[in-house]
């Protein structure tokens, strides 16, 4: 099997791993980083092939659409996390307020 096809797959594989772990509701960012910098990794070290560029430009392609909407739900995901953040803060604030007014 050529190299570019292993890596093909590799990186496949790695997409995969990614997209498993961030369904899952309380997935680890760390882990899901450490993926994502060896994808990175297998992209950058990837020589392009001479006699098939077009196909090579496609899978370049496919990983940057697929990277595009990994960030998306990412970002969405660390939108939602700081709306809950702010919440928990206004509620941490809404009690020591309330607490202060008894007790006077």
């Amino acid at each position: 099997m050529p190299a570019t096809e292993t890596v093909k797959q590799q990186c496949a594989a790695l997409r995969a791993d990614i997209d498993s772990l961030i369904r899952q509701p309380d997935y680890d960012v760390a882990r899901v980083a450490d993926l994502v910098e060896q994808l990175n990794q297998h992209l950058c070290q990837t020589v392009p092939p001479q006699d098939k560029v077009e196909s090579f430009a496609v899978f370049l392609q496919q990983n940057l659409d697929w990277l595009q909407a990994t960030m998306a739900k990412l970002s969405a995901d660390k939108d939602a996390v700081a709306g809950n953040m702010l919440e928990i803060k206004k509620g941490q604030r809404a009690r020591h307020s309330y607490g202060q007014h008894n007790q006077q």
